[in-house]
């Protein structure tokens, strides 16, 4: 799945070449090993890339039985049977390993196919909370449920000669999403489910993927405001207000991941990753990256 040309992107084609994968159009993609009889941690058709990757789609992994160890913008986490792992668009993933027997259901589907942020109004804080802990354990009856909804959506697929399928795997796909947005809601009690998806959720929707799409050339809240024809103070007031961090944190945030994982690939020197990242200089980038990371890049490279 390396490509030294485009580095931190597996994209859903890399996906769809994964044996046991089955996709429609490169858009939305199913996985699972269940029909596996080995025992063997390293199961076959489930070789996922084991470096940092920066995803250009959204994922959710049921875990059935068994444990998966992965990294979600580089920390460490670790999932067990009845747990569920969602990773949005443009954050960085790295599978570790698969404890034996283990067996999982993955959904992987573009923005094109299902556009989260569209459908679902009361998915901000939500998604925060997601964003912070990727890895959920879920009541028995939910996971059962949207395990069937897995298994619904696999014959579905399999339907080639339907012309109306991929219609309905988006419908399947909107009632898992809204399922799960709606047992989160229930469970942590932190969204109002009355909420609409106001003029201030819009504006952070906007921002994070303007982010998402410009954050290696650009990192001024100035460049965003203007492209959201909006003043840079009222923009860092929305973006308060909404996620409780600073607009200059999420630009921050997701140049140091792609530092981080630039420089822990042992693929390139600082000077590179300095110039991919489209710092003036190297000592600039250094001074950047300690202060937001505490140490320099070389010797993050080393630790």
């Amino acid at each position: 799945m390396k490509n030294d040309n485009i580095f931190l992107n597996l994209n859903l084609s890399d996906l769809s070449a994964l044996p046991d994968a089955i996709h429609i159009d490169n858009k939305f993609i199913l996985i699972d090993n269940f029909d596996d009889t080995e025992n063997d941690e390293n199961t076959k058709g489930l070789s996922f890339a084991n470096y940092p990757m920066k995803l250009s789609f959204t994922i959710v992994i049921l875990i059935v039985s068994g444990g998966i160890k992965v990294k979600i913008n580089l920390e460490d986490f670790e999932a067990g049977a009845g747990d569920a792992i969602t990773v949005f668009k443009g954050n960085i993933g790295e599978f570790c390993s698969l404890l034996p027997n283990t067996r999982i259901a993955v959904i992987a589907f573009s923005d094109e196919f299902f556009n989260v942020m569209k459908h679902i109004g009361t998915a901000i804080s939500i998604q925060q909370q997601i964003y912070t802990n990727p890895v959920s354990h879920i009541e028995k009856g939910f996971f059962e449920d949207s395990l069937d909804i897995y298994k619904k959506m696999k014959s579905k697929l399999s339907e080639v000669d339907n012309i109306f399928r991929e219609g309905a795997l988006q419908g399947y796909t909107q009632v898992l999403m809204f399922n799960a947005y709606y047992y989160f809601t229930k469970m942590k009690n932190n969204v109002n489910s009355s909420s609409e998806y106001n003029r201030n959720q819009e504006i952070y929707s906007r921002f994070i993927q303007a982010v998402q799409k410009n954050y290696v050339q650009e990192r001024s809240i100035t460049y965003y405001a203007d492209l959201l024809c909006i003043s840079p103070k009222y923009l860092s007031q929305v973006i308060k207000n909404v996620t409780g961090r600073l607009a200059g944190e999420w630009i921050s945030d997701y140049v140091i991941l792609e530092a981080k994982a630039l420089l822990k690939s042992n693929k390139y020197t600082v000077q590179q990753v300095c110039d991919m990242l489209n710092f003036a200089n190297q000592s600039f980038f250094g001074k950047y990256f300690k202060r937001k990371t505490g140490m320099s890049p070389k010797a993050y490279m080393k630790s």
